[in-house]
């Protein structure tokens, strides 16, 4: 095995550290060796860690920071990170770099399974509410200037620009206008599709992917990710589509929010499949299929079941109906097979109460079907 991404990847994270991709499971000591102000970018590749995990890889051994890849490809998926490296980053030779980075988190979205680092809103909807981050004590970059990607700017092939929102935010526009002026790249960014700039995107000049994320239609999308007015979110992406210089992407996150919603979400691009739909799960624990009810799992996965014939017969590159398929299937099973799990159930109650409480908004008006999961299974 080998991944594109220990040789060409550069992911730059929270605190400022460097790893191959957005997949990769640091440790405290990976992040305190791998920070930008001690690495040389320039011969980063050849730290001794990189070369120790391609030597793994390459003798079949999947590295420690490789969890997430090895779980999506044991459940026979073909989308996992270092997968899509290889499909996406083929033609890359020695130097060339795929660089991702979160230039700001200021974002118009409060998204239910987002986390404070990520998104401002969020941040301060955590804060009225007294809820400790369950993503751990990350903390934002905070880019004075890019003179550190300098030396490396002219080897940058691909960018791939997360917030916050990148049209909304102030530093992503900042970078945007950067990368521009600095490199040949082309850009990948992820949107939530509520203030996409077509004129931004038709003066790059160059190739621009954007990634949508939605993980609901309509209503239920409405409270999933808070903040979206769903016409208006749907209208850009498709009026994303008519530009020439421009691909489309969709980023589905699964979650127990929306394990009954997202089939919609398939079945609404079975007419005309984008480049790529991708999934990621979250990984939190009170978002994961433990926290269902067991007399609620039968609905959620006679919806899962019912959008499995529709991706078999939809006219889908067999890649990306294999990815699709499989991962419902992975979700049903471990809805069938997983254990209720009432202390992780309640915990995550307690987290959507707090959370509606001070948003606002309710899960049982905007998700009537998903009512149950606020509701404690009896032993």
């Amino acid at each position: 095995m080998e991944c594109k991404f220990l040789s060409n990847g550069i992911d730059i994270l929270y605190h400022n550290f460097l790893s191959p991709c957005c997949a990769w499971s640091p440790d405290q000591t990976w992040i305190q060796d791998h920070n930008i102000q001690k690495v040389d970018f320039v011969k980063w590749h050849q730290h001794k860690d990189l070369v120790t995990a391609r030597e793994q890889l390459a003798q079949g051994q999947w590295p420690k920071y490789c969890q997430d890849c090895e779980t999506i490809e044991s459940q026979g998926r073909q989308d996992s990170m270092r997968l899509n490296g290889a499909s996406a980053y083929a033609a890359y030779g020695q130097g060339d770099i795929t660089l991702e980075i979160r230039p700001g988190n200021v974002c118009n979205f409060a998204c239910q399974t987002c986390w404070p680092a990520a998104s401002t809103r969020v941040d301060t909807f955590y804060k009225k509410a007294n809820i400790f981050n369950i993503e751990g004590d990350r903390v934002a970059n905070n880019f004075v200037d890019y003179k550190f990607l300098k030396p490396i700017a002219h080897r940058l092939k691909s960018i791939i620009i997360l917030g916050g929102e990148p049209f909304y935010d102030p530093k992503c526009l900042e970078f945007l206008t950067w990368a521009k002026d600095n490199t040949t790249a082309e850009l990948l960014m992820f949107t939530n599709g509520s203030v996409v700039d077509l004129d931004i995107l038709k003066s790059f000049g160059r190739k621009i992917t954007l990634v949508f994320s939605m993980d609901a239609i309509g209503t239920p999308a409405e409270y999933i990710r808070f903040g979206t007015d769903w016409p208006i979110v749907w209208a850009n992406y498709q009026k994303v589509k008519t530009l020439p210089n421009v691909a489309t992407r969709v980023n589905v996150t699964t979650s127990p929010y929306n394990y009954f919603y997202f089939p919609d979400v398939l079945d609404a691009l079975l007419d005309d499949w984008p480049e790529v739909v991708s999934f990621g799960p979250t990984m939190e624990k009170i978002f994961k299929e433990c926290v269902v009810p067991t007399s609620l799992r039968p609905t959620i996965i006679s919806k899962l079941e019912s959008i499995i014939p529709r991706l078999e017969q939809g006219n889908i590159e067999f890649g990306q109906k294999c990815n699709a398929v499989n991962l419902v299937k992975s979700i049903i099973n471990n809805l069938k097979e997983v254990d209720y799990d009432l202390i992780l159930h309640q915990e995550f109650i307690d987290f959507v109460t707090k959370m509606d409480t001070v948003k606002n908004i309710k899960l049982v008006d905007h998700c009537p079907e998903m009512a149950g999961l606020l509701t404690v299974e009896s032993s």
